[in-house]
């Protein structure tokens, strides 16, 4: 099997369902909407159909229950595991910056009167929910899943420089940030 094969949201599913022992597709998605989707946008329809393809490929393994809701849990294999370990030990490509917000304001000098300033609100009212959710999680001590939370303290800077970013558009002064 070739690494080729394998895309993103291959990876997220190996490592939701590897650092979680196990567990559902639905499963799968709550983990995701709870870690990795904050920093990572995805079709979490893809969290239902890459297990079973993931299955086929030998890096899962499933098993429906008998009773109940005869729901299918998957666990990773061990070439899961290597397949795993064989993307995380491979250089990260290029950053990818993906903000409606950002382009938008790029393109505001053919805009309205006050659209800026509407976008900014906006985007600033967005990131501020964003902040305080991470600062939740931080207050904690933990994140929501146990693979690891290093993410959060970037997540933590991206929204701080977000709402500092925001805040200086909406005053009319933006590329003011101070950092």
């Amino acid at each position: 099997m070739s690494d080729a094969t394998l895309g993103p949201s291959a990876y997220i599913v190996l490592g939701l369902i590897g650092g979680c022992g196990g567990g559902t597709s639905y499963d799968l998605k709550r983990w995701a909407d709870t870690s990795v989707g904050y920093f990572w946008t995805f079709p979490r329809s893809q969290l239902y159909a890459e297990p079973q393809r993931l299955v086929e490929l030998g890096l899962l393994e499933s098993r429906q229950e008998d009773g109940g809701r005869r729901r299918r849990i998957y666990t990773v294999t061990p070439a899961g595991r290597e397949a795993l370990r064989s993307w995380l030990d491979t250089p990260a490509g290029q950053p990818e910056l993906r903000d409606e917000g950002l382009l938008k304001l790029f393109f505001s000098t053919q805009a309205t009167p006050g659209m800026v300033e509407r976008l900014a609100a906006g985007q600033l009212d967005l990131h501020q929910q964003r902040l305080a959710i991470y600062e939740g999680i931080a207050a904690s001590g933990h994140g929501t899943m146990p693979t690891g939370t290093d993410p959060l303290g970037m997540g933590l800077l991206y929204e701080r420089a977000s709402v500092a970013f925001w805040r200086e558009v909406l005053a009319g002064q933006p590329g003011q940030v101070s950092s």
